[in-house]
């Protein structure tokens, strides 16, 4: 069985979506997968290579900047979401998020809010793809002649203090109410870490949208934090294929792959909500983390401490449905998440998700997306 490695230099939810996607081609290669995390390694690459021998290398982010990167000379590799030189090296195979596409999503996110006003934080312009993002962000503004304000800043994470020394003036200065697209969920946790100290309320004041979508971190911030989900997934598998390819055709020429995000989770950091305050945040908070755990809608009405019928009536002026409705939708997301994962048994799906039924979730799946789960995992999966 021929060995390809994938070489990573950090550890990250991304990376194992990424390897997932990789492995679901290897299967179909009949390749073995060996994941090489540099941060780990305790032995010279040299030795790693001539260890396994490998056919081909996947190499993830910034690895291109290892030092034993002449150490792949000759071999196939194909660069996942790499940097720039690598980017533009017009001899490189590689595969990247379609960064104007994460962008272009967290601006529908924002617009929904009717925000007047527009604002973006990230790295300074040195960092490839936070200059992307930025760029298409403020280009779909200028297109309706609106501005945006930008804050881009050199902070390393361990260094929050600093930032936020920076952040906190920027964002007071800001007018109100505006829609801050931050390049990552560490940028917007920032964001939503200044707004507490300065005393403005999101997403009153400011709506504010992430990418990455990590559910561990964005459930946990305060608010929780809405994200653009890029398919990291999809992104393994297309460099997989890419690779794929180049060991059948040694004569291919190089290609540059792009992958578009899977869309945005909406929480509560741009749901724009005017009554209940606090008890219909937790409501919200409430179905959102338990809507897959036999959630019923007189557990949020108990929360929201009304009526049940005011609590309807107010429930949906709020949000413009029903707590049932929301119920329903958030597991149908959880629903779609299974469905993009080939591994996930199609049965089990309607019990992980909250319904004891698999028929009633096929029946309500065909009526809400016009085919069955099986159509609609079998052209997600195919799309390009």
């Amino acid at each position: 069985m021929d060995t390809i490695l994938f070489i990573t230099d950090l550890h990250a939810g991304s990376r194992l979506a990424e390897l997932d996607g990789i492995r679901e081609v290897a299967k179909a290669q009949g390749w073995h997968v060996e994941e090489i995390e540099l941060q780990r390694l305790q032995q010279p690459f040299a030795k790693v290579l001539d260890y396994w021998r490998p056919v081909g290398c996947i190499v993830e982010g910034s690895s291109n900047l290892l030092p034993e990167a002449s150490s792949l000379a000759g071999l196939p590799v194909v660069y996942l979401d790499p940097g720039e030189a690598l980017w533009t090296d017009p001899a490189a195979f590689a595969v990247m998020n379609d960064d104007a596409a994460l962008a272009e999503a967290a601006h529908r996110e924002l617009a929904k809010g009717d925000c007047p006003h527009f604002a973006f934080v990230g790295w300074g312009p040195r960092v490839f793809w936070s200059r992307r993002r930025r760029t298409r962000f403020t280009d779909v503004l200028a297109a309706t002649s609106r501005t945006c304000h930008v804050l881009e800043d050199p902070w390393t994470l361990g260094n929050k203090n600093d930032f936020l020394q920076r952040l906190n003036p920027w964002l007071a200065a800001l007018p109100k109410p505006c829609g801050v697209f931050a390049v990552n969920d560490h940028f917007a946790s920032a964001v939503l870490d200044a707004c507490r100290s300065l005393d403005l309320a999101v997403p009153r004041d400011l709506t504010v949208v992430g990418v990455d979508d990590d559910p561990a971190f964005c459930d946990n911030q305060s608010p929780s934090l809405s994200s653009v989900r890029p398919d990291f997934r999809r992104g393994g598998r297309l460099s997989a294929e890419l690779l794929a390819a180049r060991l059948a055709d040694p004569a291919l020429p190089p290609r540059k792959v792009t992958y578009a995000p899977v869309g945005v989770t909406s929480r509560l950091s741009t749901r724009r909500l005017t009554l209940f305050g606090r008890p219909l945040v937790a409501a919200l908070d409430l179905i959102r983390r338990s809507a897959c755990d036999g959630l019923k809608a007189a557990d949020v009405v108990a929360v929201l401490g009304v009526s049940e019928r005011l609590a309807e009536t107010r429930f949906k002026a709020a949000t413009g449905h029903r707590i049932t409705d929301e119920i329903t939708a958030v597991r149908l997301d959880h629903v779609l998440e299974h469905l993009r994962n080939p591994n996930q048994a199609i049965e089990p799906i309607a019990h992980l998700c909250g319904w004891r039924s698999t028929v009633y979730l096929k029946r309500l799946f065909k009526r809400r997306f016009g085919m069955t789960m099986r159509a609609w995992r079998a052209q997600e999966l195919s799309h390009p």
